[in-house]
């Protein structure tokens, strides 16, 4: 929100800005520099200075309106963050996995793959060959064997890697395939369910906001129930601040104005008003 407006007798900035759920900013800048002043001065320094002061209350009573309604909108943006936290946690797609089966890693060939929930590794046999001038052809003359043991979290950035080995040389293929089989055989306890438990020392790669992610365990603790769904979130999950009763705030200030406008006409006969809500 950006604009200049022209008045009469005054002109006046307003910008401001609403980030839902995080912060509210708000600013009016007011100038007079072109004003007629020749009424006020006629009236003398003391008469000025008393009109001055009981300006600056008015002010100081509008403002105080405003820090109302920013204390108002506090709660509701409270409420909207919690409720984007929610929204977080529900909206977290499940992890791709291959359920515990070798197969190749995308569209790699060279590459295979096993994963499940809590775990995915890789592995790769990467053949090095020579040219043979008397063969005249390329021939093999070393395997290069890599392999990575990653956590397989459902959130971007958290996938740790927690072992493995970069080209490892062999000029033996089958001495290669032996070390690789060992290596899959040793993680291979790993890969015996669909979701394992997970390490404690990794469990925030599971959480999201503080809260464990459905169907997972962590070593050592009991299941957790995490049945929140949408209707939690507006059925009472999370609490919302009440709607606030007329008059609104913006109410406040008109019956504010009105105070005024009955105080400086004093021989006007003023009405009593019956439950006047403030």
């Amino acid at each position: 929100m950006e604009g200049l407006e022209e008045n009469k007798d005054y002109r006046v900035h307003r910008s401001g800005d609403l980030s839902e759920g995080y912060k509210l900013q708000v600013e009016h800048t007011v100038s007079c520099e072109n004003t007629d002043i020749s009424a006020l001065i006629a009236q003398g320094a003391e008469t000025v200075q008393a009109m001055r002061q009981d300006s600056i209350e008015g002010e100081k009573k509008a403002y105080d309106i405003v820090v109302a309604a920013a204390k108002q909108w506090e709660q509701q943006a409270a409420a909207t963050q919690r409720l984007d936290r929610a929204l977080a946690y529900l909206r977290t797609p499940e992890v791709k996995h291959t359920g515990n089966c070798w197969q190749p890693f995308s569209n790699n060939k060279d590459w295979m793959e096993i994963s499940n929930r809590v775990y995915k590794m890789f592995c790769q046999i990467r053949e090095q060959t020579t040219y043979n001038r008397e063969a005249k052809q390329d021939v093999p003359t070393a395997w290069y064997v890599t392999w990575d043991l990653y956590i397989n979290s459902p959130r971007k950035g958290y996938n740790i890697h927690l072992a493995g080995q970069d080209k490892k040389r062999y000029t033996d293929k089958a001495a290669a395939e032996r070390y690789l089989d060992g290596r899959k055989k040793a993680y291979s306890h790993l890969f015996a369910e669909i979701s394992p438990p997970i390490p404690k020392e990794h469990e925030n790669c599971f959480t999201v906001n503080g809260v464990l992610l459905p169907g997972y365990t962590v070593e050592g603790q009991e299941p957790v129930k995490t049945d929140h769904t949408a209707a939690d979130v507006s059925e009472g999950g999370i609490s919302m601040p009440e709607k606030p009763e007329k008059p609104s705030v913006l109410g406040k200030l008109s019956a504010a104005k009105e105070r005024e406008k009955a105080a400086a006409e004093p021989k006007a006969p003023i009405k009593k008003k019956e439950d006047m809500q403030i």
